[in-house]
């Protein structure tokens, strides 16, 4: 057989391989790995992370609280005040948690003077059932508490939405629709879908592929019976809808999943002029409260103080 032949042959053999290659590659990128996030998420949704703790540790009156809506039920701790309250304070957790995980936040606020409504997000801790939605859905919890505050005559205002990861994304979804909040605190949101599926699940490494995202949102819409899309989950269109309505951001310097640099954009999409943000030094994204409390309380403490004072400008700590 002629050399320049037998090259030919060698030459579309191992085309052919490459080719048998990429499309493997393809396949697993964009329909194995995507289903393997989707499931992963899927699997944690219903466990739901039993309390194992109440505000009773922390020298804490309390009492349990249930309501109702949109087809769920949602389960928390009303925390009261021994004196007419400061304000009231809608406060709740991060993903795949309970509310346990932001009881010491709970805990300072009511010795500064402000009433607690403590609760899990659906589909976590006393709280029914529910895929999560990156806080599409959830943010509807705040909004289910606000007739239960009214008709147990408890609605103090000013009414703020204080959310911690997940939950800071929920209450920073739920100020847009709901006309009583007078402020939000939102403690490590996630920006976009991105930042979870890039830092928290096996799809990292192809996350900034083209239409990976899309892919694993599209097998997760399929196994959790929603309909989200990734600009569904993007949280600068909410930020800019926060018109005039005050918000607190508080971000870790270390923080591996909301990064500072994401949260800053936030801020700076932010459509208020009364905005704040504050850097946790060295704080990963669970501890933003543990590193530094006193810089935190003294954060949160001086914003609430604030709300019933003259507007300030935009600031950072």
């Amino acid at each position: 057989m002629p050399s320049s032949k037998k090259s030919s042959i060698i030459l579309k053999s191992v085309l052919a391989v490459l080719a048998l290659a990429l499309a493997g590659g393809a396949y697993f990128i964009y329909f194995i790995v995507p289903e393997k996030v989707a499931q992963t998420i899927m699997a944690k949704a219903p466990l739901h992370k039993p309390l194992s703790l109440t505000p009773k540790e922390y020298g804490l009156k309390y009492e349990d609280v249930s309501t109702n809506g949109n087809g769920v039920t949602l389960s928390g701790w009303w925390l009261s005040t021994p004196k007419k309250p400061l304000g009231t304070v809608l406060l709740t957790h991060g993903v795949f948690k309970n509310r346990e995980q932001v009881l010491t936040r709970a805990e300072f606020l009511v010795k500064n003077g402000y009433q607690v409504l403590l609760f899990d997000q659906r589909g976590n801790g006393l709280s029914s059932n529910s895929p999560t939605s990156g806080g599409v859905f959830e943010s509807g919890d705040f909004l289910i508490w606000i007739p239960y505050l009214k008709d147990h005559k408890r609605l103090q205002k000013p009414l703020v939405f204080f959310g911690f990861s997940m939950g800071s994304m929920s209450a920073l979804r739920a100020a847009v629709k709901e006309p009583e909040a007078d402020a939000v605190i939102a403690d490590s949101p996630l920006a976009n879908l991105k930042s979870y599926v890039s830092r928290r699940t096996i799809g990292g490494r192809f996350s900034s592929m083209p239409g990976f995202l899309n892919r694993c949102l599209q097998a997760y819409d399929r196994l959790s019976g929603l309909s989200l899309t990734a600009v569904d989950l993007d949280m600068i269109p909410i930020v800019e809808q926060l018109h005039e309505l005050p918000v607190l951001y508080i971000t870790g310097e270390g923080d591996d999943l909301a990064k500072s640099d994401e949260v800053r954009i936030l801020f700076e999409k932010t459509a208020s002029h009364r905005r704040r943000l504050v850097y946790i030094p060295d704080a990963g994204h669970e501890e933003t409260y543990s590193k530094f409390p006193i810089i935190y309380k003294k954060a949160v403490v001086d914003f609430l103080t604030d709300l019933t004072a003259k507007p300030k400008k935009e600031e950072t700590e």
